[in-house]
Order: structure tokens, then C-alpha cells, then sequence
């Protein structure tokens, strides 16, 4: 009812002004009735609350057993039985003693990404433009590659920013500060982004080094707490293997993390799922559709009141886990 009666052109830039507001027809039942629709609806998304809890946690767990995983392989490589020495790098320890340690900046230069400005010129846009615009919620909703995005540049707006060809890493240092992504894509990239243009190394290598998280040890915490920019991570030191332990590791490695991503992925859904249903059932309770008095009836004071702390940490943890991440 809310958006019907709002104005605009896209939902983000919907509008609702107080008298549209007060025109709302919204279905009025007895007090006793809303007591017991409030009741049920308390009770109910508190059930709720703690399912899509409860996969929360699942997540966080399958992402730290791949990060741990990830973080091995990168600085022990594939021989359980292979000499090892002195990194002398917290994060790292003890490495192969045939690996070298190498900065990022002696791998390649690290640049800024640039923005056609003012951004909001629409001659920097176009539909059948050739580069696509990344932008931070792009790179969060990606999954190691970067395959597709919203927007697309002009030949213009291209000019004035920087283009990356398929196959490029690039690292957000803005939003999800840290996340690493290949694009598959011609793309165009802003200054939120550091890249590698001389990078001639195995992308997908350095990708699980910073996928795993450990290379910004010291650095600050994964996300929004993380401060990142060129010069920082040009002078990140990384555990470098010759080419072909490279290869090795990265056709191990995606064997084996697959296997998270999937279940992950699953669990996303099923959460996605979860919202739907509240929010249909809201929908349907408050409307009418579903007759509730007798199930809240039957619930406990304790229950609601179990329900309720349910949410609030619900509340906190989601916050945590999604600290970082572009509004």
C-alpha cells in the first residue's frame, strides 16, 4: 500500500509525502484482535529469527574452515613433508624452504582505479557501452569472479576511469574493504579499487592469498575497520612458489573450496526464503487472510519473551557479519 501511493520512477527513489500518507486505507480489527495478532507475530518472528540465526552461524563457521583451508595451501603448499623455515612474518610462519617472500609492489605497481566525474553526468553511461562500471556492491555480491554488474560505461565515461581486461584481480579498499575478485569481464574500475597493471603472475594464486584474510594481519580487521591503499598493500609481504606449485595449489584449492561455496550458497537461499515467508505471513496476518486468536491464544508470556531476546541478538550478530558491506 506504502509504495502504491508513493511517486517516483525506481524504488530507490521512490517518494511519500505526509498527505499521500494519510490517505492510506489500512484494515482496522477490534483491540482484542490486534492484541492477539501483535501476540502471534512476536512469537513468530522470534521462530524465525533464530532459524536464519542458526544458519548464520553455519556460514560463519563453513567460511572460517575455507579461509583455514585457503590460508594452509598458500603459505605450506600440497607436501606434508616438505622442509620448512622461518618466514619471519607473524601472519605467514613457517613456509617451504624453497618458497621466496616477496612484496607486493616488486609483483607489480598498485594503482587506483579512477571515476568519470561528476558521477551523476549521464554522458558517462550507456547501455551498449563495451566496459562494464564496477562498483562496490558489485565486487560484495561476487564470489571470486567478477561475471556481470549493473551499469556500462560510455566510450567517455571509459576514458576517464581506469579499464580492466578479463582475467585482472583487482581489491576493494573501500566498503567491503579487502575482498579480492577477478573480473571476467571488460571493466572499468573506480578509485574505491586498487589493481596490479603489471601483474604477470598466476591472478588466481594471488586471489586465495588475499581471499584468506591472514595477509592483512596488522592491518586491522576484514571490512570496514580495514584501511587500505596503495602504499599499504604494496608493501604486504606474501609467500610466492614457483609457477608450478602455483598451478598445483590453485587446481587443489578449487577442488576442495567448492564444496563451501555450494553449501553456502544454499543456506543464503534458504535465508532468503525465510524473509519471504515473514514477510508474506505479516502480510496475510495483519490483512486478515490467516486467523491467529486461537494459536496466540496458546502461546506463553515466556515464549514471546525468548522470542524477543532471539531478535535482538539476532540483530547484533547480523550487524557484525555484515559490517563492511555497501548500504
Amino acid at each position: 500500500r506504502i509504495k502504491t501511493a508513493s511517486t517516483g520512477v525506481v524504488e530507490s527513489r521512490l517518494r511519500l509525502y505526509s498527505d499521500d500518507l494519510g490517505r492510506i486505507e489500512l484494515p482496522l480489527p477490534p483491540p482484542a484482535e490486534q492484541a492477539a495478532i501483535v501476540r502471534f507475530l512476536d512469537w513468530a518472528n522470534g521462530r524465525l529469527d533464530r532459524a536464519i540465526r542458526a544458519k548464520r552461524k553455519i556460514i560463519t563457521l563453513l567460511n572460517e574452515q575455507k579461509q583455514a583451508i585457503i590460508h594452509r595451501a598458500v603459505t605450506r603448499g600440497l607436501d606434508p613433508d616438505v622442509k620448512l623455515k622461518p618466514s619471519g612474518i607473524p601472519w605467514l610462519g613457517d613456509i617451504p624452504e624453497h618458497w621466496e617472500v616477496r612484496r607486493l609492489k616488486s609483483l607489480s605497481a598498485v594503482k587506483r582505479g579512477a571515476s568519470p566525474r561528476p558521477i551523476a553526468d549521464m554522458r558517462f553511461f550507456s547501455d551498449n557501452g563495451e566496459y562494464a562500471w564496477v562498483r562496490i556492491k558489485d565486487v560484495t555480491a561476487s564470489n571470486h569472479y567478477l561475471e556481470k554488474t549493473t551499469e556500462r560505461l560510455s566510450d567517455l565515461g571509459k576514458a576517464r576511469s581506469v579499464a580492466l581486461e578479463p582475467g585482472a584481480i583487482f581489491l576493494s579498499i573501500a566498503g567491503s574493504v579487502g575482498k579480492p575478485v577477478i573480473s571476467k569481464i571488460k571493466c572499468c574500475i573506480h578509485d574505491g579499487f586498487v589493481y596490479f597493471p603489471y601483474f604477470q603472475g598466476n591472478a588466481e594464486f594471488l586471489y586465495y592469498i588475499f581471499s584468506s584474510g591472514r595477509v592483512y594481519a596488522g592491518l586491522g580487521k576484514l571490512g570496514t575497520q580495514l584501511n587500505l591503499n596503495t602504499e599499504t598493500v604494496g608493501s604486504i609481504r606474501v609467500p610466492w612458489p614457483d609457477t608450478t606449485v602455483q598451478s598445483a595449489i590453485v587446481d587443489k584449492l578449487d577442488r576442495d573450496v567448492i564444496a563451501f561455496d555450494v553449501a553456502t550458497s544454499h543456506l543464503e537461499r534458504e535465508i532468503e526464503l525465510l524473509r519471504e515467508y515473514r514477510t508474506r505471513l505479516v502480510a496475510d496476518v495483519v490483512t486478515g487472510k490467516l486467523d491467529v486468536r486461537a494459536a496466540a491464544a496458546k502461546i506463553r508470556d515466556e515464549d514471546i519473551l525468548d522470542a524477543a531476546t532471539i531478535e535482538d541478538e539476532t540483530s547484533d550478530e547480523v550487524e557484525t557479519l555484515e559490517e563492511g558491506e555497501e548500504a
